[in-house]
């Protein structure tokens, strides 16, 4: 039986220069930010319930 994929078992690197120019950037840029990741990921929440198809 295949287990659960536990999402806390996601790990990723970033960099300190990421992590710096993250820092560098204004409360709104942060939020304007943080809003347009929250909105790709919906994005690719729907399309993949989707079927891909294809047009010929």
């Amino acid at each position: 039986m295949k287990q659960p994929f536990n999402p806390g078992d996601r790990t990723y690197y970033v960099s300190d220069e990421r992590l710096r120019a993250f820092k560098a950037l204004t409360p709104e840029q942060r939020l304007r930010w943080v809003e347009e990741l929250a909105s790709f990921l919906r994005l690719a929440k729907i399309s993949k319930k989707r079927p891909v198809t294809k047009h010929t």
